[in-house]
């Protein structure tokens, strides 16, 4: 264990688990710890003595940071959570230094500590996009847009768009959280590779075996990352990471535009339409899949350039105001929505079988239907043929 870590603070309102980090703390080597339940006490306690490195919970993500980084502004972090399903928050994103699984403490704590005692501060100021201009253009949907042009399959699995450590993009089989992990490892020592590429394995939690990065540099500060399985081929990887990372570029520089309909200028121009849509389970949907299927429903509109004004699901029926691209109808929202939102609760959930009933009801609108048309979807037993002229 490296001795540039010796002051270790653990900010944790759970006292059962705080005591567990500290027993695994002293089995790996000798720290001095001082654990408190509240961010006042935190604070309080790095008046008195600075720290190298503070465990904190996932939970009001910006205020914790705001707060510890006053008083200490090198201080290293690490974010605890309670499991890998858990969403980051985006203001974590190349603040924290690592992401530690509670269930895992016993198995990923020495590896965690060695990177981060290793893992130089992130100084968010430092961070130089190559304009403002292009820095302001740069919103989730349109780099997403440009990296669903990676050819990604079995073997190349997620494509990560990164500023130094702060995730600004991803595509692929990785959840938000981990994408957000693997921004933080490739950030690592890249400022002392002298090379434009970089090979590297991860273990990411709850993930069997390792994954391999490629990373390959797209501006100053700026990363492309492939990751793949171990099997899959290098030259693969290399070649992906090199021609995604001269589209980025090219983005960065604002030489061209994502298809995305969502700008003013240049791509995308036209009209675009807005649905109500409605369409019903096949049967009762659980009460723990409601949330993730708003979150797949989210995720989706963002990466497919819609945009939500109104999201419902119920255990009976979900209604959604959504306004698409130009040049799309509500037959491909509705195959994006069902399709893409059952795909990904068969997976998270390992479900088998059908989640939704055959057909929607969808008419050109910017507001969600009544209490009393959604009560006479409900009745109809074709939903596409309800009548909600009456």
């Amino acid at each position: 264990m490296q001795s540039t870590i010796q002051h270790v603070l653990i900010l944790e309102p759970d006292r059962t688990f705080a005591l567990q980090l500290v027993r695994a703390l002293n089995k790996i080597g000798s720290f001095n710890v001082s654990m408190v339940p509240t961010l006042k006490e935190a604070c309080l306690q790095m008046v008195q003595t600075d720290q190298d490195l503070a465990f904190v919970p996932v939970t009001n993500g910006d205020k914790i940071i705001r707060s510890l980084r006053a008083v200490q502004p090198d201080l290293r972090l690490i974010l605890v959570m309670s499991s890998s399903d858990e969403e980051i928050p985006i203001t974590y994103y190349g603040n924290v230094q690592g992401v530690l699984i509670k269930s895992l403490v016993d198995v990923e704590l020495e590896t965690l500590m060695e990177n981060v005692a290793r893992r130089p501060i992130v100084n968010m100021q430092q961070n130089r996009a190559v304009s403002q201009d292009s820095a302001r253009s740069l919103d989730t949907v349109t780099l997403i847009a440009v990296l669903q042009e990676a050819k990604l399959g079995r073997l190349l699995q997620t494509i990560i768009f990164t500023q130094r450590s702060k995730l600004l993009a991803y595509w692929g089989e990785l959840k938000e959280n981990e994408a957000a992990t693997v921004a933080i490892h490739v950030a690592d020592d890249w400022a002392d590779n002298k090379m434009p590429s970089r090979l590297q394995f991860i273990r990411l939690p709850a993930r069997a075996g390792d994954l391999l990065l490629f990373t390959h540099q797209v501006a100053e500060d700026f990363l492309v990352t492939i990751v793949t399985l171990p099997e899959a081929p290098v030259s693969e990887a290399r070649h992906q990471a090199r021609r995604m990372a001269k589209k980025l570029k090219a983005v960065l520089e604002g030489r061209i535009l994502a298809q995305t309909g969502l700008l003013g200028n240049g791509f995308g121009a036209g009209k675009r339409p807005s649905f109500v849509m409605v369409w019903r389970p096949d049967g009762i949907l659980p009460s723990q899949l409601l949330i993730p299927l708003r979150r797949a429903i989210s995720r989706l509109a963002v990466a497919n350039a819609c945009v939500l004004t109104h999201v419902q699901v119920q255990s009976t029926l979900v209604q959604l105001v959504v306004t698409v691209p130009p040049g799309r109808d509500n037959s491909w929202a509705a195959y994006l929505f069902k399709k893409g939102s059952e795909q990904t609760i068969r997976q998270e959930f390992e479900l088998s079988g059908s989640l939704w009933e055959t057909g929607f009801y969808a008419t050109e609108s910017t507001e969600p239907l009544s209490d009393t048309e959604l009560r006479l979807f409900l009745d109809s037993s074709d939903p596409e043929t309800a009548d909600f002229s009456k």
